[in-house]
């Protein structure tokens, strides 16, 4: 037995058996290959029938067990060679000698030559191995994970707790010439006049190239996925809808493998699957793409992995619903209606997609207007409702970031997944610029006696418009001893800012349910805050702020043998606040010292 081990383990890893899948097709692994041979890829270059062109390999890059081999490949085609390897084509299923090696995945940008990588087809066979997610009503919707390496997200000042401030940015360099996976074309359809360069600006930084689709075709004769078929993965539909389009490399009854590389590397996933129908191929001499629209849906995604996307034909999962409401920009309020997949890494720039084409649709994306919005997340029945006032020279701008915010923070939550039942976006409207400046702000007395009322004249210059003056008064504490305090004037966001200058603890969220919690309390734009501060230590544990401790309990609670962010100490305490709601959003911050004097008058 050993020596018949010793025989047929070498065999086996040659031929790149990494799973308990078995091919349904004759297969060949690289080791199998040499430079010269004659391959043949199936693709669709229009409408939805396979065609097939041919390559010659040139070669294979071994690799190790994190990015697997890489099989390089020339297409000789002169259809190919006219428009170059295609985003879109990413999972074309490539044959040597009848036998499938693999799909096309990856390329260079700018390349003189069609040569493109191939991902083999064992390591794609693998992914069929992974336990999918049940199919309960608490998993019936998509879900995914936040892309490997990427950034924490945060929210004005909010932060997760163990956020290292001190991190040095990653270093990128600045040109790399490894293969890269072909983008993946993101087809637009239902947008409003203008909103693609909005759309490409959210979506292309996370690897789409945004380009025209249409709507899904009426349902005719009823179609499948077969190899080398064009497939969508639809991430928004309803009032706009966006499908990323590429092509099946394999299938095995109900369970096929797309695209050769990964979505978002996501692991398990549910994501919807659409037949696909492709308009034409567009030569680019950066990189060529496909231009298609979705068609049926046909599946469901559920592995998100390196090597490919894997999904089973049959029922489509549920999505996301969005609703958005705009008003002010006609007669009528204007309602849209949207769902989408539910993914980390998508979900914040889906909504705010959602909400950028309802504005343009309706008319209130003008410059010189101000915008009242408001998200409502909803969660388990319960709801976050997180909102702001938007004026300047593009509000639109504010808006979008103001939206997606919230829900790109909670989205990368590292304590629990975050799954959203619903989101409403609420919008109003205004034509001109409802906003003030800060100009000077004084105080009515030199100092103030504790238990009084500090007195600020607070001077405001209206955009293109004039000056008023604002009185406003704080309690004092009466407990305040005497000494100099530090009066920080100016608009909820400054508010937030020298706020978390001095406390940063108020500003890390130790669980997903303390950030839902403090969202929902940020300062908002469209008011006047007055925060009296003193020195004085302040402790925050678990996210409850203790100020003013006794010694004794500073030195428990303020201990540095206290781990992460269980407890932090800080310098100065925040005495007092008032908020002062106006009608227009107020930039501008000044500081004031102010006295306590017990014998003052």
């Amino acid at each position: 037995m050993r020596a018949l081990l010793r025989l047929l383990v070498p065999g086996l890893l040659a031929a790149g058996v990494a799973s308990a899948a078995v091919s349904n097709v004759p297969t060949l692994a690289p080791g199998a290959l040499r430079p010269g041979q004659k391959a043949v890829v199936r693709t669709v270059f229009a409408g939805d029938s396979v065609e097939s062109f041919d390559a010659e390999i040139v070669g294979v890059v071994p690799g190790g067990r994190a990015e697997g081999d890489l099989i390089l490949a020339r297409a000789t085609s002169p259809r190919v060679e006219r428009t170059g390897v295609a985003q879109g084509m990413s999972g074309s299923p490539v044959y040597v000698e009848g036998k499938l090696i693999g799909a096309l995945s990856s390329g260079w940008a700018f390349s003189r030559e069609p040569i493109f990588g191939i991902t083999p087809i064992a390591e794609m066979l693998a992914v069929l191995d992974e336990p999918e997610l049940p199919v309960a009503p608490e998993t019936a919707g998509p879900v995914g994970a936040e892309p490997l390496g990427a950034p924490r997200a945060r929210f004005g000042e909010y932060r997760w707790s163990g956020d290292d401030d001190d991190a040095p940015a990653p270093v990128v360099p600045p040109a790399l010439r490894r293969a890269t996976p072909l983008g993946l074309p993101l087809a637009v359809s239902g947008a409003a006049s203008g909103a693609t360069e909005l759309l490409a600006a959210l979506f292309e930084p996370a690897g789409f190239a945004v380009v025209p689709g249409g709507r899904a075709r009426a349902a005719g004769k009823p179609r499948t996925l077969e190899p080398g078929d064009a497939v969508a993965v639809d991430v928004l539909r309803g009032d706009l809808n966006l499908s990323a389009i590429g092509t099946v490399t394999y299938r095995d009854g109900d369970r096929v493998l797309i695209f050769g590389h990964p979505f978002f590397q996501s692991g398990q996933v549910r994501l919807p699957l659409s037949t696909a129908n492709i308009t034409t191929i567009l030569g680019n001499l950066n990189t060529s793409f496909k231009i298609g629209t979705p068609g049926t849906p046909v599946g469901t995604a559920t592995q998100d992995r390196r090597a490919a996307v894997a999904g089973r034909l049959g029922p489509s999962p549920a999505l996301m619903p969005i609703r958005v409401v705009v008003r002010g920009t006609s007669p009528r309020e204007q309602r849209f209606a949207f769902e989408c997949v539910e993914d980390r890494s998508l979900l914040s720039q889906l909504v705010s997609a959602a909400v950028v084409n309802s504005l343009m649709e309706s008319g209130g994306t003008a410059s010189q207007q101000t915008a009242e919005w408001s998200v409502s997340v909803w969660r388990g029945g319960r709801r976050l409702r997180v909102g702001d006032l938007a004026a300047g020279e593009a509000p639109i701008n504010d808006v979008t970031a103001g939206v997606g915010g919230p829900l790109r923070f909670l989205s990368a939550n590292p304590f629990a997944r975050f799954r959203a039942d619903s989101v409403v976006v609420e919008l109003e409207v205004r034509p001109g610029r409802a906003q003030s400046l800060l100009r000077a702000a004084t105080l009515g007395a030199p100092s103030v006696r504790p238990g009084g009322t500090l007195r600020v004249a607070a001077q405001l210059e209206r955009w293109r418009g004039t000056r008023e003056t604002l009185t406003l008064e704080l309690p004092v504490p009466e407990e305040l001893p005497d000494g100099r305090y530090v009066l920080h004037v100016g608009g909820g966001p400054e508010a937030d800012r020298y706020t978390a200058s001095r406390l940063p603890a108020r500003f890390r969220v130790v669980s997903l349910e303390d950030a839902w919690q403090r969202l929902g309390n940020a300062r908002r734009s469209d008011a006047l805050h007055l925060t009296l501060w003193a020195r004085a230590p302040e402790v925050n544990a678990d996210g409850e702020d203790l100020p003013e401790l006794p010694a004794s309990a500073l030195a428990v609670l303020g201990s540095p043998q206290q781990a992460g962010d269980r407890a932090r100490r800080g310098d100065w305490a925040l005495v007092e606040e008032l908020r002062r709601p106006l009608d227009r959003v107020v930039r501008g911050e000044l500081l004031l010292e102010v006295m306590v004097d017990r014998n003052a008058r």
